[in-house]
């Protein structure tokens, strides 16, 4: 909820800069288009990232997104934006866990990379306004932006044998199955949001600087969300390896000796009871907590936060002339 009243607050701010001067009403012949390309990192926020809010994600597992860009300018403050981006996410509890408040998120020992390819559109609002030819635009300006993206993606993890494997398919939280939750979709809608800073490199040249959050409408780009399913149904209906990848925290705890003396003070030293386990606190978003691997126990967040995740980059655009503008004689 915090996150959406964070949009909404951000959207009205958005569009208090809309209000333009006169220069408005004569700026369409000096219209103009550039493209160019971004060279970006991304990061996420959800279940298995320790990262404190969707402002601050945790930064161990930045990874690499490149796309191309082209923009409109249609308003002396105002621009439409198209982007078309590949990049990679990742998460892992066994090396987020970096502290004794996270050691419960090491037990679950759960992980994920995700490969995200995004089409995005987007309004873009300069702070300072260029209401004549592209050559007299300010030489740098910050600016907001709020739009639309369309993405697909795919989230994999290893299993035992070290090989990537598709989570979806295994439907490790019962998705669809008899009591699970609902299965999800590759295909998502989310809504990008953020702020940037552009400098003129020269008279057709730009280089800008933007970081922009993603809030997604699905809680499973890390196949992550909801509670553990009954091992014997996932095993039923999707096979072992369903089973195995649906778990993981007793791989954790068989090969990890560190980690098993720590479940053993933690638990206790029988790792029946470790599975019967319950945390003495409540760090982490760890609250309620009753089993790890068995069903209902909690394996994500289950506050019904949905996923977010974040692009930041250098954009490198071409400005293309507008119209020429001849004098008229009479």
């Amino acid at each position: 909820m915090k996150q959406f009243k964070s949009l909404f607050f951000v959207i009205f701010l958005l569009s208090l800069c809309t209000f333009n001067s006169n220069a408005q009403k004569s700026f369409k012949k000096y219209r103009y288009y550039s493209i160019g390309g971004c060279l970006n990192v991304m990061n996420y926020v959800g279940d298995l990232d320790p990262g404190p809010s969707f402002l601050s994600p945790g930064t161990r597992y930045t990874r690499y997104n490149i796309g191309v860009t082209g923009l409109y300018r249609i308003k002396p403050r105002i621009s439409l934006r198209g982007t078309i981006s590949y990049g990679r996410i990742k998460g892992d509890d066994a090396n987020s866990s970096l502290d004794n408040e996270d050691k419960y998120r090491a037990f679950r020992n759960l992980s994920f990379r995700n490969q995200i390819y995004e089409a995005k559109f987007d309004l873009v609002i300069d702070l300072f306004e260029n209401s004549r030819r592209y050559t007299k635009r300010p030489d740098y300006t910050p600016y907001m932006f709020i739009g639309l993206a369309y993405f697909h993606h795919s989230p994999e993890a290893k299993n035992p044998q070290g090989d990537w494997i598709d989570l979806k398919s295994l439907h490790t939280e019962g998705q669809g199955l008899p009591g699970g939750p609902k299965n999800y979709s590759r295909n998502q809608l989310a809504i990008p949001i953020g702020v940037g800073f552009r400098y003129k490199l020269s008279k057709q040249w730009d280089l800008a600087f933007d970081i922009g959050w993603r809030f997604t409408l699905t809680d499973y780009l890390d196949d992550v969300a909801g509670v553990y399913y009954d091992k014997q149904k996932l095993t039923d209906a999707y096979g072992d390896e369903a089973r195995i990848m649906s778990d993981r925290s007793y791989a954790a705890y068989s090969s990890n000796p560190e980690l098993a003396a720590s479940a053993d003070n933690t638990f206790g030293s029988n790792p029946e009871t470790y599975y019967a386990g319950k945390p003495q606190n409540q760090q982490d978003g760890w609250t309620g907590v009753t089993t790890y691997g068995q069903p209902g126990g909690q394996r994500g967040d289950l506050k019904g936060k949905r996923d977010v995740y974040t692009v930041a980059g250098f954009h490198l655009t071409y400005i293309f002339p507008g119209k020429v503008v001849c004098p008229k004689f009479r």
